[in-house]
């Protein structure tokens, strides 16, 4: 039975939310998944390939409209030993990364069977904080798509496209064909392909293309963060 049927029997086997939060969009190469583990035995969810792990998550506000305008909802997060608000500190708030919510069903993850439904969101702004959980107001990405500059995000500290990538709008065009040039994302030299991760700094860029030659570096190195 497909996903659809399932979800729309009277008592669907066992749903479960599975999320993320990818910060490729705002120029970090880092996603981390997870779910709303605050009432589990604390057990990670092995799910198509990704791990996700149990982490404090409540998520309000997510209903669908029939008209107006997108839902906006909140999602509050653990903060445990203050990692979100590092995060924050590190990357503006985390604002312009994507959160996805996968919903499946128990059935499917004990199977890994690739049946799921998606939604997306990006992370608008930090709403509240303390030491114990941060929350943060989402938008749906068709809030966004009307918005020009200086709507736009732009960043100082990282390159927003997808290393080695012309698709879908990235502009990485550097094939990675190189062993020389393998390197993780400390710049420190690898030996297999499988290592070469770019850090998504001016420096990773002038690794792999020279120092002197044209880069496609997407950030904005020129920025600075302004206390205004």
């Amino acid at each position: 039975m497909s996903l659809n049927a399932e979800v729309h029997k009277l008592a669907p086997s066992g749903r479960i939310d599975l999320y993320s939060i990818d910060l490729n969009s705002i120029g970090v190469g880092q996603i981390y998944y997870f779910y709303a583990g605050q009432d589990t035995d604390g057990t990670p969810v092995v799910f198509q390939g990704n791990t996700y792990e149990p982490w404090y998550l409540i998520m309000t506000g997510m209903e669908k409209r029939g008209t107006g305008s997108s839902p906006r909802p909140i999602a509050e997060v653990g903060n445990p030993s203050r990692f979100v608000t590092d995060l924050c500190k590190t990357y503006q708030d985390l604002v312009g990364a994507t959160i996805r919510r996968r919903r499946t069903l128990a059935q499917y993850v004990i199977a890994d069977i690739a049946a799921y439904h998606d939604e997306f969101y990006l992370i608008e702004r930090r709403a509240e904080e303390s030491n114990f959980t941060v929350k943060f107001e989402l938008a749906s990405p068709l809030d966004f798509l009307d918005k020009e500059l200086p709507g736009m995000i732009a960043i100082a500290t990282g390159c927003p496209h997808r290393y080695k990538s012309t698709a879908g709008g990235s502009g990485c065009s550097w094939p990675g064909t190189d062993p020389s040039k393998w390197f993780d994302r400390t710049g420190t030299s690898v030996g297999s392909a499988l290592l070469d991760v770019c850090g998504k700094r001016v420096t990773d860029c002038k690794l792999r293309f020279g120092a002197n030659s044209p880069l496609d570096y997407g950030g904005n190195p020129g920025l600075g963060r302004s206390n205004v």
